[in-house]
């Protein structure tokens, strides 16, 4: 039989026990507000004690190194010229593909490789590489513009629309020489400036002289309630040189149009109408576009109209 337990042990232990107590909740009081971040400092290692990577130095190219890289560019792309103008085009591919390598985002490079692609019939690399170009934005300068064209092109070979002919395999009007395979305009009903750029594209197989070319682009107005053709300055120019329609057969221009802000008589200042594209090849029409197509109506294109000055730029009297 166990000896029962004496209350001296019991009031004892009993004063042991309230002293431990006091004790705990003494240590808590004292350092309560700091223990949990104490203890999750000890747990879980802060960002600070996370050592950072380092980015690895990006090593120098010395001139030496910049001269045989431009040196080797040259020889790519005299190598490639060679094949391409011989019996297999294709195996041009190879050293263009390498000077790309070299210089990832060379626009130059990029669109020829998507025009040999396109001369050889392989749409889609062309697609994916003329995408590529236009993923450089401002940096490919004039041939993002191209790239665009060239990708509108692949997806719509013959171009459709409210009052459009009959159009060939080609995208052309039957028996034409010439025609616009692409259009657009910018600049909507309130901009200050029209920038039309349009793709002029030529039967396949036929040489093209640049001299034998005329583009006449007319912006209209309206002024006390008459359509006129307007009298503010027009300027053009060609996207590519030498225009010639040899490389894939098709040439961009673009024509800038700025509205007026004043009348011709210092009155209200005009109100933008429409444009209208006539196109002549050795003094035959061979295309007409117009925007409203009620300009088609009002002012007709002649049929027959003298070709562009012997070194004219092909785009005379554009307006």
């Amino acid at each position: 039989m166990k000896t029962p337990l004496g209350t001296t042990f019991i009031v004892a232990a009993s004063l042991l026990g309230v002293a431990a107590v006091a004790q705990l909740v003494a240590v808590l009081v004292y350092f309560g507000p700091n223990f949990k971040q104490a203890y999750g400092a000890a747990e879980t290692p802060t960002a600070a004690a996370v050592p950072a990577a380092t980015p690895a130095p990006v090593p120098e190219v010395s001139e030496g190194e910049k001269s045989a890289l431009q040196a080797r560019l040259v020889e790519l792309v005299a190598e490639a010229d060679k094949l391409e103008a011989g019996a297999s085009p294709a195996d041009a591919l190879a050293p263009l593909e390498q000077a790309l390598a070299m210089q990832p985002t060379d626009a130059t490079m990029l669109s020829r490789i998507a025009a040999l692609h396109e001369r050889l019939g392989q749409t889609a690399q062309a697609a994916d590489t003329w995408q590529k170009l236009v993923a450089l934005g401002p940096a490919a300068g004039n041939l993002s513009e191209v790239a665009e064209v060239r990708l509108n092109l692949l997806r719509n070979p013959t171009p459709a629309g409210e009052g459009l002919e009959v159009r060939d395999q080609n995208g052309l009007q039957p028996g034409s020489s010439l025609g616009v395979v692409d259009l657009k305009i910018d600049g909507g009903n309130d901009g200050a400036v029209k920038d039309l750029r349009l793709a002029v594209k030529a039967r396949p197989g036929e040489p093209i002289d640049a001299r034998d070319v005329r583009i006449n682009v007319t912006f209209y107005e309206t002024l006390d309630g008459e359509i006129v053709p307007t009298m503010s300055r027009v300027q053009s120019m060609w996207f590519t040189t030498p225009v010639d329609w040899k490389s894939d057969g098709v040439e961009i221009l673009e024509v800038k149009y700025e509205v007026p802000r004043i009348g011709p008589d210092g009155g209200p200042p005009p109100d933008y109408y429409g444009y209208m594209v006539n196109i002549y090849h050795r003094g035959q029409l061979q295309e007409t576009r117009a925007e409203p197509a009620d300009l088609l109506e009002l002012f007709p294109a002649p049929l027959n109209e003298l070709p562009a000055p012997s070194g004219g730029d092909g785009a005379g009297g554009a307006r």
